[in-house]
């Protein structure tokens, strides 16, 4: 077992004659990915290998791939007992910024020792804090990007939230581009584990967030009621959102137009 990081020069056919280098040591490939930002000079190519059949071993694929002129750097890593631990991206990168991986089942643990300890009182700390969360990302992503931006990509922007792992997520519009809109969560970490421990607890984290997460890219106060839940029986978890002032902008034009 190996963990191999190839840095190459972000040109057409580059990749291809790096992976086909890779097969001709023998290589076989388990598990990996590739990166190539659009402006940027240099892509990675990054991928855990079984190496029993390569007769040269690391050795020769590391000196195979180091003699190709695409390729600007390699960084091999075996392990003899095939446990390995990914060591070589750290820090983990999350949209140009530094990120940190956790289980959302540890997380959860997080969670419910809160309301351990503090019973109903946890509602309101997670509250808060979600929503510090929310605003704080919708900040940052209006900060590089615009606040237009931000309101025109608004389905990509909530489709973070299945990007990282919170739940498979989706907005449903009515006939009008008005708010209030519904968030629909499938699988929403926080409510399935929730159900599988028979608590009947909705959400309290992820409502906060996207709360905040809606207030901080729009500029204005925002609800969130969580209408259907896991823990209610419900297949999927929705989020009822509404503007808090009594008359709600228009959504941009462009995002009307795929209204049902």
């Amino acid at each position: 077992m190996a963990e191999v990081v190839v840095r190459i020069r972000n040109e057409k056919g580059a990749l291809a004659s790096c992976s086909q280098a890779v097969s001709d040591c023998n290589v076989n490939v388990l598990t990996g990915f590739f990166t190539a930002p659009g402006r940027s000079r240099t892509a990675t190519l990054s991928f855990f290998a079984d190496i029993t059949d390569a007769e040269g071993g690391l050795s020769d694929l590391r000196r195979t791939l180091q003699a190709m002129d695409q390729i600007q750097s390699v960084e091999a890593i075996a392990a003899e007992d095939g446990f390995m631990v990914d060591k070589q991206h750290f820090p983990v990168q999350w949209a140009g910024r530094r990120g940190i991986l956790m289980r959302a089942d540890a997380l959860n643990e997080m969670l419910n020792r809160l309301w351990a300890v503090f019973g109903t009182g946890a509602a309101t700390i997670i509250d808060q804090m979600a929503e510090a969360m929310g605003r704080h990302s919708a900040k940052e992503i209006v900060e590089d990007f615009g606040a237009r931006f931000a309101v025109d990509q608004l389905d990509e922007l909530i489709g973070t939230y299945s990007a990282l792992g919170y739940a498979d997520v989706s907005i449903e519009r009515g006939k009008t581009s008005d708010f209030p809109v519904v968030v629909n969560a499938k699988s929403l970490f926080e409510c399935e584990s929730n159900a599988k421990q028979h608590l009947h607890r909705r959400s309290a984290f992820f409502r906060a967030h996207l709360r905040g997460f809606m207030s901080g890219t729009f500029s204005k106060a925002f609800d969130v009621s969580e209408v259907q839940c896991l823990t209610d029986g419900d297949e999927v978890c929705s989020f009822r959102v509404a503007l808090s002032e009594a008359v709600a902008p228009r959504l941009p034009a462009r995002l009307s137009e795929r209204a049902p």
